[in-house]
């Protein structure tokens, strides 16, 4: 069916839905990247003070919105630690006071972005390292249940506004490691110097993030749930994936799948070496795919190598640089590459870059519901 046959309009929520069962489409839902203070600081008005729905419901984006319950409704309990998180301007302090000893982490903010990135790890020694199972040992989650209604209210508010909802959880206990405690450097020397150890603290996060999951997921109130991985096989190899993530993966979507969720992976790295192993998993879509060179696929190999997902993403920062009508003609030959156009939701990936003006991402927009969708 091209986006010249006579098919009824349908919603945002009836078409992303449809993505991702795999049905046909009015045309392919659009999504980008620009509420956000990356994309918005750097625009003139009115576009720099809009709301974010205002702002994509302009550009003529189908929209994706958050919706989760209250965080103060999730008690937490972790009775070997004593967690404390201090700021100083743009420096973030995290010390974790453990039986073995304090455990101290540093985040830099960003300004331009909004957004922290570590400068230092809290468990770089394999004595940090031993120090942080008590992070995970014995913990406990329960949920107000009474508390968590609010969600259910605000996830009422977003359908009549006809938003398709998202809530989800960080990485699972292999990026954890590289991206947040160790590092990329230390998480590899802990694997090989003490590999023993290594999994104890493994498999003790791993059962972490299963009571956590246990707990929040019956009160959970969107659509989908987000598992935020960020997977990328510049810092983890493929047989690291495979022995560790591929496992916690599954029984993570298993859990969200009980509960009536879709679940999604965002992956924003470069899957290219993993795209069979991904396909095996239990979600049902794939976030931030993101095509070459910022990623190294394509959608016409998502398409080919993991049929059961759906992509959402197909371009990438780099070719959003690009004048408006190549950047719809690259989307267009990747399309004709591949097998079929199902299970496609074109977005921008990663944030849309700030040197992208209002007038070309609309145009953009308009150009990709315009492609032939079936």
């Amino acid at each position: 069916m091209s986006s010249t046959t006579a098919m009824s309009p349908m919603s945002t929520r009836d078409r992303i839905a449809a993505t991702f069962r795999g049905d046909p489409v009015d045309h392919f839902p659009v999504w980008l990247k620009m509420a956000n203070i990356t994309w918005k600081s750097f625009q003139p008005e009115p576009y720099h003070s809009m709301e974010g729905n205002e702002l994509l419901r302009s550009c003529g984006c189908d929209i994706m919105g958050g919706c989760s319950f209250p965080g103060t409704a999730l008690r937490a309990e972790k009775p070997h630690v004593k967690t404390t998180v201090t700021r100083d301007g743009n420096i973030q302090r995290t010390v974790f006071k453990t039986p073995e000893g304090d455990l101290v982490g540093e985040n830099s903010l960003d300004p331009a972005t909004n957004t922290w990135h570590p400068t230092t790890y809290c468990a770089e020694t394999l004595d940090e390292f031993r120090a942080l199972r008590w992070c995970y040992t014995d913990t406990a989650y329960a949920v107000d249940a009474e508390a968590a209604r609010v969600g259910l209210d605000h996830q009422r508010d977003l359908e009549q506004q006809d938003i398709y909802t998202m809530s989800g959880i960080g990485p699972s206990p292999i990026m954890h490691l590289v991206q947040h405690l160790c590092g990329p450097e230390a998480a590899i020397f802990h694997m090989v110097d003490d590999p023993k150890l290594f999994d104890e603290v493994v498999d003790l996060m791993h059962q972490d993030r299963v009571r956590h999951l246990a707990a929040i997921l019956p009160h959970v109130p969107s659509d989908s749930f987000w598992l935020t991985e960020n997977t990328t096989t510049t810092l983890i190899s493929p047989t690291i994936f495979k022995d560790y993530c591929v496992p916690h993966l599954t029984t993570y979507g298993n859990m969200v799948l009980g509960h009536d969720l879709v679940p999604v992976h965002h992956m924003c790295g470069t899957l290219n070496a993993i795209l069979e192993m991904i396909d095996e998993l239990p979600a049902i879509a794939n976030e931030a795919y993101t095509t070459r060179p910022v990623g190294d696929c394509s959608l016409a190999e998502g398409r080919t190598r993991m049929p059961s997902k759906a992509l959402i993403g197909g371009t990438n920062a780099s070719q959003w640089l690009k004048p408006a009508e190549a950047i719809i003609q690259d989307v267009a030959q990747d399309l004709a590459a591949s097998p079929d156009r199902r299970k496609v939701f074109l977005t921008s990936a990663g944030v849309l870059p700030p040197q992208v003006s209002f007038e070309k991402a609309k145009q953009v927009v308009a150009g990709l519901k315009a492609l032939p969708c079936d």
